[in-house]
C-alpha cells in the first residue's frame, strides 16, 4: 500500500471544484469540451493501430492544465469512457485481471491508456491500464460515482499542475487499421469538499477469488454504485460465490472530505438467515481509514455487541460505527465461510455519515419541567458548523432549526411531553440520532376556601393576607388569568374579587385555575368599646372613689335591661339594642371590689357628622369603678362604624355627650367620661360645659335626680321629680297607711335617686333631700331657689 494520505478537515457547506482550464493535445477532437466544466461533453482522444508493419499508427494524448499549482496529496478526478470494457474491470482493483476475462475485455494488447500527473514536463505519478496493479493502490484507482460514471482518481504525493491522458492501441491490433477512442469529459479537484454525509465514490477489490469463483458464483461486487446513490432501496452485492474457499471481497466508499472526530456512521447491510446461522457476523468487518491509514477495524459481532438480536436474516440492519477520529472512507470486507455450500452474498445499502448526537444541557434542577399552559426553553449543544433540529416525534416530523446553545422554545404545554433533538451539519440532510428530552408538566391544583364570599371590617385594616384559604404558599392576582401580583400587605377594597393561586415550591408553577374570592367590606364592624362613667347618686356617701352597689346587694337589679319607650323617647333603642339580659352570676360576681355591678346604663352611639342622629344603642352594666361592661360581664363589643360619638344615660340621671368623634383603632375605642373637661362636653345653646355633668370629689359624674325620665330635674312645679319620689313611696304595697315617711319601700325605683335600694321621701338619707340639694347647688341656680326651673339635660333635644 502506498504512503498514507492526510487531508485537512473541511467545515464548509458546499463542494467547490477547481477545473482544468486549458489543454494541449495530439490526435484529439473537440479539445475544448474537456475543460468546459460540463460533465456531459467530452473530447475524443484517438489512437490507431496503422497498417502492415505499423505504418500510419499513432497514439493521441490530451494534457489538461490547471490554472495554478495543485497541492500535494490532492486527488484529481478525470471522467473518462473507453470503447473496450476496461473501466469496469479496473474498478475491481486487484480483481481487475480476472474481471476483464469475465467481462470479455482485454487489458493488454487491445485498447490501452496511460494517465500521468505532471509538474510541468516532469511526471510525478503515472499508471497504465494494462497493469492492474497500477490502479489498485491509494495513489491511483478507478472509482465510480452514484450515477455509475467512471473516473480516474489520481493523488500525487507532490504538487502538480496538469494531467495527461494518452490513448494507445496494443500490439495485438497492430496492422489491422483499428482506431480506439478514449472520451475525456472533465478533470477537476475539490478544494472545498461537500460536508454532507453521503459518500461520493466507490470501488472494490478482492483476494483469494479464482476465475472459477467469478464465473460460477458471480463473485465480486455487483452494481457497486447502488451503495452510494440516493435510492435507499438500492444496494450493491458483495459476493463470494458458492465455493467454500478462503477468499475476501471488499467495497470501499469514499467521502470527499474528512469527517469530524466525533462523527458517527451507519452502515446498512442485509444477508440471509442461513449465512447468519453459519456465523457470518464474524466474517464481515467494517474498516475506517484516513487515506491509507487504518483508523478502526471491527467485526459485525463487535459492532453489534449490544444489539445482536437486531441483525436478522432478510432484514436491513444499520450497523453503528464510531471511529473516534477523522476518516474519509469506509470499507466493508466480506470473507468467505470456508466449507459453506450456499451462495455467500452480502447486500450493501450504503453508508450515512452524521455528526455526534447533541448534548442536552439540563437545567439546575436536573430535569426540564413546564407549567400548564406555558412553554419550556430547552437547550442543547453541538460542534461548530452544526445546527440543532428539534422534533415533536421520535421519527419523522418537521424540525425546528436552532443554533447550538440557543433555546428551543416549546409550544404551550398542557401535559408531560417528550421532544427530540438531532444535530446536523448546516445545510445537510443527514442527522444524528435523536436525543429524547422529556418535559414534565405537573398541574398545580386550585386552592380552596371555606367561603368564596368573605366579609371584613371596612376600617379594620384587613389585608390580602387576611383572606381565608385552606392551603399555604398562596399568591393573589388582580385577574383570573394574567394580571399582576398583589402583595400580602395590600389593604382589601370593597366589592373586589381577588384571585388566588398555589405555587409549587419545586417547579415554581402556579395553579392553572385560580380561586376567586369576592370581598365585601362592612361599614360597621365589631368594635370593643371601653367606656367609663360615674353616677352622682351612687357616689352619695360613697368612699374610696367607688360607687355604692346597694342595688346589687339588695338583689334589686333586674336581669333584663330596663330601658324602653315606656320610660320615654329618651330610651328608644336603635340598631338592635333592647334585648340585653344578664345573669344572677354576673350580678353576684366581684362583690366587695371595684368590678361589682352598680346598675344598668343606656349607651348611645351617634353619627360622627350629625350628633343628633343615634345610630346604635346598647344597654350595659356599670361597675363600681365606673367601667361599663356588656350584659354578660365581658367587654362591650358592638357593630359600629369607624368613627362615632358617644353619650351615656341612666334611668334617673341626666345623660352626657362627648362632643368629639371617637375613632376606632385596631378594632377598639375608649372614652372616659370621668375625666372630661367642660369643653369636651356637648351643651345646649346658652349653657356651659359645667352644667353638663356634676363634679364629685374632682371627677365628673352624671347628674342624678331625674326620677320622671324627662330632660329636667325639678324639685317643685309641674312634672317635678320630687312628686315621683313621693308617689312611689305612697303607692308601695307595704305602705298601707300611705304615709310619706314610710321607710321600707325597698326595690328598683326611679325615685331612688341615691341608689341605696329603697325609695325614701323623709327621714335619714332620703331621696327628696338629695334632689333639693342638687337643685340648689346647680351652678346656674344662683339664687338658690328650690323651685328652680332651669336645670336641663345637656343632650340634643
Amino acid at each position: 500500500m502506498a504512503g498514507a494520505l492526510f487531508l485537512n478537515p473541511y467545515r464548509g457547506s458546499a463542494q467547490t471544484r477547481v477545473y482544468a482550464s486549458s489543454a494541449t493535445s495530439l490526435e484529439t477532437d473537440n479539445v475544448t469540451q474537456s475543460y468546459d466544466q460540463n460533465m456531459a461533453t467530452a473530447a475524443q482522444v484517438r489512437a490507431n493501430s496503422g497498417l502492415a508493419l505499423g505504418l500510419g499508427a499513432y497514439s493521441g494524448y490530451l494534457e489538461l492544465n490547471y490554472p495554478a499549482m495543485v497541492p500535494a496529496n490532492t486527488t484529481s478526478y478525470v471522467k473518462i469512457t473507453t470503447e473496450d470494457n476496461l473501466l469496469p474491470a479496473l474498478l475491481g482493483g486487484n480483481l481487475g485481471g480476472l474481471l476483464s476475462t469475465v467481462l470479455g475485455a482485454v487489458l493488454i494488447g487491445n485498447q490501452e491508456f496511460t494517465v500521468d500527473a505532471r509538474n510541468g514536463a516532469s511526471v510525478v505519478l503515472t499508471g497504465n491500464s494494462n497493469n492492474v496493479a497500477n490502479f489498485s493502490g491509494e495513489r491511483l484507482r478507478i472509482v465510480t460515482n452514484a450515477a455509475g460514471e467512471t473516473l480516474i482518481a489520481i493523488t500525487p504525493a507532490v504538487q502538480y499542475n496538469r494531467i495527461r491522458l494518452t490513448s494507445r492501441v496494443g500490439a495485438s491490433l497492430v496492422g489491422l487499421g483499428n482506431q480506439k477512442i478514449v472520451n475525456v469529459f472533465e478533470t477537476y479537484y475539490v478544494s472545498a469538499p461537500a460536508n454532507c454525509g453521503a459518500p461520493a465514490f466507490t470501488n472494490f477489490t478482492g483476494s483469494g477469488i479464482t476465475l472459477d469463483a467469478l464465473q460460477l458464483g458471480s463473485a465480486g461486487v455487483q452494481n457497486p454504485q447502488f451503495a452510494i446513490d440516493a435510492n435507499t432501496t438500492n444496494f450493491s452485492v458483495l459476493s463470494l460465490g458458492i465455493l467454500g474457499v478462503g477468499a475476501t471481497v471488499s467495497q470501499t466508499v469514499y467521502f470527499e472530505g474528512l469527517s469530524g472526530a466525533t462523527d458517527q456512521f451507519g452502515v446498512r447491510l442485509r444477508t440471509t438467515g442461513t449465512l447468519l446461522n453459519l456465523d457470518l457476523i464474524n466474517n464481515v468487518r467494517v474498516i475506517t481509514s484516513n487515506g491509507g491509514t487504518e483508523v478502526s477495524n471491527q467485526t459485525l459481532s463487535t459492532l453489534l455487541a449490544l444489539n445482536l438480536l437486531n441483525f436478522q436474516g432478510g432484514t436491513i440492519t444499520t450497523v453503528p460505527v464510531n471511529p473516534g477520529a477523522p476518516i474519509d472512507r469506509i470499507t466493508v470486507q466480506f470473507s468467505s465461510l470456508v466449507g459453506a455450500s450456499v451462495a455467500q452474498n452480502l447486500d450493501f445499502f450504503g453508508v450515512t455519515r452524521t455528526v455526534a448526537p447533541p448534548v442536552v444541557t439540563p437545567p439546575a434542577s436536573g430535569n426540564y419541567f413546564a407549567c400548564v399552559n406555558s412553554t419550556a426553553s430547552l437547550v442543547a449543544t453541538t460542534a461548530a458548523g452544526n445546527e440543532l433540529r428539534w422534533y415533536t416525534t421520535a421519527t419523522g416530523g418537521t424540525p425546528t432549526t436552532v443554533a447550538s446553545g440557543l433555546p428551543f422554545v416549546t409550544p404551550l404545554l398542557t401535559a408531560t411531553t417528550t421532544f427530540y433533538v438531532a444535530a446536523a451539519k448546516i445545510g445537510c440532510p443527514e442527522e444524528s440520532s435523536r436525543v429524547a428530552v422529556p418535559v414534565t408538566v405537573t398541574p398545580v391544583p386550585t386552592p380552596t376556601t371555606n367561603n368564596a364570599s368573605q366579609s371584613f371590617c371596612g376600617f379594620g385594616g384587613a389585608t390580602v393576607a387576611n383572606l381565608q384559604v385552606n392551603e399555604t404558599g398562596v399568591t393573589f392576582y388582580t385577574a383570573a388569568t394574567a394580571g399582576t401580583v398583589i402583595p400580602p400587605a395590600t389593604l382589601l377594597t370593597n366589592n373586589t374579587t381577588y384571585y388566588a393561586t398555589l405555587t409549587d415550591p419545586v417547579t415554581g408553577c402556579q395553579s392553572t385555575t385560580r380561586l376567586a374570592i369576592t370581598v365585601t367590606l362592612a361599614a360597621n364592624c365589631d368594635v370593643t368599646v371601653t367606656l367609663k362613667a360615674m353616677l352622682q347618686g351612687a357616689l352619695f356617701n360613697a368612699t374610696g372613689g367607688l360607687m355604692r352597689d346597694n342595688l346589687r346587694e339588695a338583689g334589686a337589679i333586674p336581669l333584663t335591661q330596663p330601658y324602653s319607650n315606656v320610660l320615654g323617647a329618651r330610651f328608644a333603642h336603635v340598631g338592635g339594642g333592647g334585648t340585653e339580659t344578664t345573669t344572677t352570676a354576673v350580678l353576684q360576681a366581684n362583690a366587695g371590689t371595684g368590678d361589682a355591678i352598680v346598675d344598668w346604663v343606656f349607651v348611645e352611639f351617634r353619627d360622627a357628622a350629625s350628633q343628633n342622629t343615634v345610630i346604635r344603642t346598647a344597654a350595659a352594666l356599670i361597675q363600681r369603678d365606673g367601667d361599663i361592661v356588656a350584659a354578660n360581664g365581658g367587654p362591650l363589643v358592638l357593630s359600629l362604624p369607624s368613627t362615632f360619638r358617644v353619650s351615656i344615660k341612666h334611668r334617673n340621671h341626666f345623660g352626657a355627650l362627648y362632643n368629639q368623634p371617637v375613632t376606632v383603632t385596631n378594632g377598639a375605642a375608649a372614652l372616659n367620661f370621668t375625666t372630661l373637661t367642660n369643653t369636651d362636653l356637648f351643651v345646649l345653646p346658652g349653657f356651659d360645659g359645667q352644667e353638663a355633668m356634676a363634679t364629685v370629689g374632682g371627677i365628673r359624674a352624671l347628674y342624678s335626680g331625674n326620677a320622671n325620665y324627662d330632660t329636667q330635674v325639678k324639685y317643685d312645679g309641674s312634672s317635678n321629680d320630687r312628686q315621683v319620689n313621693a308617689s312611689q313611696v305612697l303607692s308601695f304595697p307595704g305602705n298601707a297607711s300611705q304615709i310619706l315617711n314610710y321607710a321600707n319601700a325597698n326595690g328598683y325605683f326611679s325615685g331612688d335617686v341615691n341608689m341605696d335600694g329603697k325609695v325614701l321621701y323623709d327621714g335619714a338619707n332620703n331621696d327628696r333631700q338629695l334632689m333639693l340639694n342638687i337643685i340648689v347647688t346647680y351652678p346656674l341656680n344662683t339664687n338658690v331657689l328650690a323651685n328652680y326651673n332651669g336645670m336641663f339635660e345637656q343632650l340634643p333635644q
